[in-house]
């Protein structure tokens, strides 16, 4: 499955480094919280505010039905196709009528010889007899195939010879759900009881709710990746959606509502977790913080800062304060995950 990439850019140019010092991504600001403040040399600063922070991940998949039955029976056998593909059917309909010629009569015979049996009274030749003649029943009754439940007929594949077998697929549409799989890296932050929002590539006009019910409970290679199934339900089983769809999911892995936040270019890594520029007295200075929830653009603080606190952003064109930070050789990070990861650093960093 595709993997929705986040990339900073800077000045039009891509650069990956790796961290020796301080670690500082980009990211478009809000501004009517960012702005560029003559004391501090041009910097530009953020007003430390609340608001919502939802962390989601993009992943594709199809529309796949509740359950599916698939009937085979020998070709020399069938009398009756009572069915056609597309038609809708209710549980217990007849599908099918295959010949019951031999069946009838095995079913006779197993009757006589239980009578026999029972005329007799060995008991153990009595059970034998009536086992006998329950398997022969089930046979004959067999022989009149029945939908299981209430659902569409998908396929009907005809034998071209009495020696192949028919193959009739039944699926049910009461209940719709969208499988996918992740990647290994996202799928620890996907859970049962998430939502989702779906868009269905024929129907684009509408998004549809989505409950993740289901995460694999092992990992798979597909070519150059390894990925875990995730199945999700739609609450509403619409007449215009078809099992097969292609659909775009967008799950909701984090979420939190009314916290402080900052913009992921606030942030710069420390020896001990995280830090920003908070400005005291109009001077930049390092203050120690721990972050929760983050997206691309915002990083929820959970300590070190209160609302109202000012801090310094980098940009591309923005020197970085050597002193100031105590760090080495400032260098800004392009990472294709996003942001610091949930309660803690950037992906692959401590």
């Amino acid at each position: 499955m595709k993997r929705r990439q986040r990339i900073w850019m800077i000045g039009g140019l891509a650069v990956v480094a790796i961290a020796a010092g301080i670690t500082v991504p980009l990211v478009l600001l809000d501004q009517s919280s960012a702005s560029s403040d003559p004391a501090t040399g041009g910097r530009t600063t953020y007003t430390v505010s609340r608001g919502d922070i939802q962390q989601t991940l993009v992943v594709y998949g199809e529309v796949a039905p509740k359950q599916e039955y698939t009937f085979t029976f020998d070709g020399d056998r069938v009398e009756n196709i009572l069915v056609d593909v597309g038609q809708r059917v209710e549980e217990g309909q007849v599908l099918v009528e295959l010949d019951r010629t031999q069946l009838e009569l095995a079913l006779l015979q197993a009757e006589r010889a239980l009578k026999e049996a029972e005329a007799e009274g060995v008991p153990s030749t009595v059970r034998e007899r009536q086992l006998s003649y329950e398997i022969a029943l089930d046979n004959y009754e067999n022989a009149t195939l029945r939908a299981p439940f209430a659902g569409v007929v998908t396929t009907i594949n005809q034998a071209t010879t009495s020696s192949e077998s028919w193959r009739i697929v039944l699926i049910d549409t009461s209940e719709l759900y969208v499988e996918t799989s992740v990647d290994q890296l996202d799928a620890p932050d996907v859970a049962v009881g998430q939502t989702a929002v779906a868009t269905i590539e024929p129907l684009p006009d509408r998004n549809w709710p989505v409950e993740i019910v289901e995460v694999g409970g092992m990992a798979v290679s597909q070519g150059n990746s390894t990925t875990v199934s995730v199945t999700g339900r739609l609450p509403e089983a619409h007449p215009s959606i078809l099992v097969g769809y292609t659909v775009e999911m967008e799950i909701t892995t984090a979420s939190a509502s009314d916290v402080l936040r900052i913009p992921i270019s606030g942030l710069r890594e420390a020896p001990r977790g995280w830090m920003v520029m908070k400005l005291v007295d109009s001077e930049p200075t390092p203050q120690q913080v721990s972050i929760g929830v983050t997206t691309d653009e915002f990083a929820e603080v959970t300590e070190g800062l209160e609302e109202g606190d000012v801090i310094v952003l980098e940009s591309a064109t923005a020197p970085v304060d050597r002193e100031q930070t105590g760090q080495g050789r400032g260098m800004f990070l392009i990472e294709g995950g996003g942001g610091p990861a949930a309660g803690g650093g950037f992906p692959g960093m401590p």
